[in-house]
């Protein structure tokens, strides 16, 4: 199994992305890191709680990260208007008692902890702001080698962006923690909208899900309608009664990366103009050295990706490590 850091802000999307990689014996999600961004890290961090116990596994250690981008004052509007008032389609659901529980140690000095414990050994799945992994980076500078994949959910190359004509949420919120990821010389990959646009859920498929009566079904079920509506509201949506999760496909493409076509770039992001802040420029020189290109994910097998997020998600059998049912 791929060993995972999954560094996330639930989210509905994000409940989506750790549902496929909990039912997923590819991987072996070793900590989950939480981050600002879709709410307050103090709201992400409780929703990572609930869609955790929801699929009965609250053996997975959750650490607390950063509250802000690192050189800006935060979006203190979030994303409350895409995920609804709980960040969770307004689901409202119990916060569960993690007292027992609760991680001492800060997101980004678990990430260097785990990552320098077994060089080569752990991914880093991103799939929100990079702060985190950006202060990491910056504390342990040995985690450019040691970390096996830094996968990316965020970046718009030959698609427009989705908070401005350039650039995606993640990148656009904290651009000069993006840029220190990216020009960090550790080995990335980028999937961002040019295939999550594309990636689009279709009612027949969805019912698979909407079908199970588990509680993880259950949780993405009732959340799902609020990000539908605000995609279908904004003309974001190719078949209005289809729904997409942006992050999902980056936790697919950790299990598999056959499911997209992709290609090594020089990648800039921009940090000093406002107007395209965020913005993922690919650079046409090539003195740029061959460690400090991003691997872009361009295409994706739209239908086969789908199908298998379904497949996975409705057929999810718990393991139950908690006694929780």
């Amino acid at each position: 199994m791929k060993k995972v850091i999954i560094d996330t802000d639930p989210g509905i999307d994000d409940a989506a992305a750790l549902l496929l990689a909990l039912a997923s014996p590819e991987l072996s999600i070793v900590a989950i890191t939480t981050i600002y961004g879709n709410a307050p890290v103090e709201v992400t961090t409780q929703n990572a709680y609930k869609i955790l116990y929801s699929a009965s596994r609250i053996d997975i250690p959750i650490y607390l990260g950063a509250s802000k981008p690192l050189l800006r004052d935060p979006n203190t509007g979030w994303a409350l208007h895409v995920h609804g008032n709980d960040a969770l389609g307004n689901t409202y659901l119990p916060v569960p008692d993690v007292s027992d529980i609760k991680q001492p140690h800060h997101a980004a000095i678990e990430i260097i902890n785990r990552v320098m414990a077994e060089p080569g050994e752990i991914t880093l799945i991103a799939l929100g702001r990079l702060t985190n992994i950006a202060l990491a980076l910056s504390i342990e500078p040995k985690l450019v080698q040691s970390v096996a994949e830094i996968i990316v959910m965020g970046g718009a190359i030959h698609v427009a962006g989705n908070v401005s004509r350039f650039a995606t949420a993640n990148l656009h919120e904290d651009p000069e923690s993006a840029s220190i990821v990216y020009q960090s010389g550790a080995p990335i990959v980028q999937v961002g909208l040019d295939v999550c646009n594309d990636v689009e859920i279709p009612p027949d498929q969805f019912s698979k899900i909407r079908s199970k009566p588990t509680a993880s079904t259950q949780l993405l079920t009732a959340a799902t309608p609020v990000l539908q509506s605000y995609y279908h509201n904004h003309n974001l949506l190719k078949s209005n009664q289809a729904v997409r999760f942006n992050d999902m496909p980056a936790v697919a493409y950790a299990i598999n990366p056959t499911f997209f076509t992709s290609s090594r770039h020089a990648v800039t992001i921009e940090i000093h103009d406002e107007e395209s802040r965020g913005q993922t420029r690919l650079v046409t020189s090539s003195t740029t050295p061959k460690n400090k290109c991003v691997e872009v994910c361009l295409t994706v097998d739209v239908d086969r990706l789908t199908r298998f997020f379904t497949t996975r998600v409705s057929q999810y059998t718990v393991i139950d490590k908690q006694g929780l049912g």
